[in-house]
């Protein structure tokens, strides 16, 4: 629209309208891709109850309204020749972009109830209890839709929590069962590798689909998908992630003790033995942001370290109930041993935007074994 060179009419629209706009402040990023003619996908999610954010195809921007003291006028364009534009909202206030993590917790509460059950049982079970129904199912872009994250985030998580995409819908694996399948995957490898050597064995994967759903019924769609979120499958032939699958090794038990504490050496051990080829990968880093480790209570007889299952994300996403929440289980923490429990808060990769939240809600107290985190006072 071309606006006369010397003066403009502004007038209110004989009819008002019940509409309302929202003015959206653009990242820089985001402005420069649109303005140079490039595609952006931009995606406002959130259910009514949610706080909107923003995604690209992979970011996620929070949506944080900022009061101007200026007017901003909405106008419309002049209905005739006369130049006289009508004001079809005023504006106080601004949406500002500020980037976040990907909001993904909701995946498990969405997939928790028709969760695989495991080996010997079917993808999708027909009934909940006593009450025979079949389970809410959801599909890749039904996720997408209700999900708060990017694309790109989405999908990292999707991964990060074993969920994968069986008969068109998209189904949890919970580490103990998971850990039953994976177990038997390794045995087949090492009879079917034809490189049981290094980090990457590769094996034939019809024949392992074969074993699985011969020996084990398990359904071959469902086992291609955990060998394609293990390794990768080009025709027939996988490729393992070895050091993933003995990861999950790791998780799967330490889910299947609960909130029990239990020796280090025994979970070390049932690693070890569950991993077997392969035990060199074993370790316990592998397993940052699942556990804890304990001192042994005062009367103990075996000094040893107790090793306790402790999930980030059953973590909640809000960052002053995250803090709160650590430092009500331990007073104190090594930097090392809390950054791994912080996953969710900020955006992947953005050790500025960890540390602007360390450096808020935490305070650093320097002593003679080294450096501890204490929860700063507010107030």
């Amino acid at each position: 629209m071309v606006l006369p060179n010397k003066r403009v009419t502004v007038r209110f629209a004989p009819v008002i309208q019940d509409e309302v706009y929202q003015l959206l402040e653009l990242p820089p990023d985001i402005f420069k891709a649109v303005e140079g003619g490039q595609t952006a996908s931009l995606t406002i999610k959130g259910r009514p109850s949610d706080d909107a954010v923003l995604c690209t195809s992979d970011k996620t921007y929070a949506l944080r309204g900022v009061s101007i003291s200026n007017s901003l006028l909405v106008l419309r364009p002049p209905p005739s020749s006369t130049g006289e534009l009508l004001i079809r909202d005023i504006r106080h206030e601004v949406l500002e972009c500020v980037p976040a993590a990907g909001r993904t917790e909701r995946l498990y509460t969405l997939l928790r109830d028709s969760a695989w059950r495991g080996v010997g049982h079917p993808p999708w079970p027909e009934r909940v209890g006593d009450k025979r129904k079949r389970m809410k199912r959801y599909t890749r872009a039904q996720l997408s839709s209700v999900v708060q994250a990017s694309e790109a985030e989405l999908e990292r998580a999707l991964r990060d929590a074993n969920i994968v995409e069986v008969q068109g819908y998209m189904l949890l694996l919970r580490p103990p069962e998971l850990s039953s399948l994976l177990s038997l995957l390794l045995a087949l490898l090492t009879v079917h590798s034809t490189e049981a050597e290094g980090d990457t064995p590769t094996a034939p994967a019809e024949a392992i689909m074969a074993a699985l759903a011969g020996d084990h019924d398990v359904q071959s769609d469902l086992s291609r998908s955990v060998m394609d979120l293990f390794g990768s499958l080009v025709g027939d032939e996988w490729t393992a992630d070895v050091s993933a699958v003995v990861r999950e090794l790791g998780r799967g038990l330490l889910a299947a003790q609960g909130t029990v504490p239990q020796p280090l050496n025994v979970l070390l051990s049932q690693w070890t033995s569950a991993a077997g080829a392969f035990e060199a990968h074993v370790a316990l880093d592998l397993l940052a942001g699942s556990y804890l480790l304990r001192d042994p209570p005062p009367a103990a007889s075996v000094r040893e370290q107790l090793v306790e299952y402790f999930p980030v994300h059953t973590l909640s996403a809000n960052v002053p109930t995250r803090f709160a929440d650590l430092f009500l289980t331990r007073a104190r923490w090594r930097p090392d041993d809390m950054i791994p429990f912080l996953r969710g808060l900020y955006p992947e990769g953005d050790s500025k935007a960890r540390d602007k939240l360390v450096a808020k809600h935490i305070r650093v107290v320097k002593e003679r074994e080294g450096a501890w985190w204490y929860p700063r006072r507010t107030g």
